[in-house]
């Protein structure tokens, strides 16, 4: 409990959240979800960089 109240605090003194690093981790989900047949990491790459590049 004392760790979820410290966590709280310490978002209004700086304002940060990982709001940006879950959109990213959802992206790379969403992409990842119908690439279970490539066989290759570079097709599975460029499928993320035309995700992201738009």
């Amino acid at each position: 409990m004392r760790k979820a109240i410290s966590t709280i605090c310490n978002y209004f003194i700086s304002h940060a959240s990982s709001g940006v690093i879950e959109e990213i981790n959802n992206k790379i989900n969403l992409v990842k979800r119908p690439v279970y047949g490539f066989r290759s990491f570079e097709n599975f790459r460029l499928r993320l960089l035309a995700a992201f590049s738009s």
